[in-house]
């Protein structure tokens, strides 16, 4: 058996991490709305890389603007301080 670089097993388990839980699964990109009915296996693969790459990437944004909402927060709070009123 090949063995595995340290780096290669972190890339993996960071991969892992990113995966929905079942709880999150949903009806993946609208498979009840009647034009998907119309689409042909190539589009249906398609359709389904698209719409994991746009909840990770919702998600990614969600994250960066609860990062930024800490930030402001933080800035308010010593600015606040600064002009002693606590």
């Amino acid at each position: 058996m090949k063995h595995v670089s340290e780096a290669q097993i972190r890339v993996l388990a960071a991969g892992i991490q990113d995966l929905p839980t079942p709880a999150e699964l949903e009806e993946p990109f609208g498979l009840g709305a009647p034009w998907t009915h119309h689409a042909n296996q190539k589009e249906l693969e398609a359709l389904a890389k698209l719409h994991n790459r746009i909840i990770r990437k919702q998600k990614a944004l969600t994250l960066m603007i609860e990062n930024r909402a800490a930030i402001r927060r933080r800035c308010i709070k010593r600015m606040r301080r600064e002009a002693g009123r606590n």
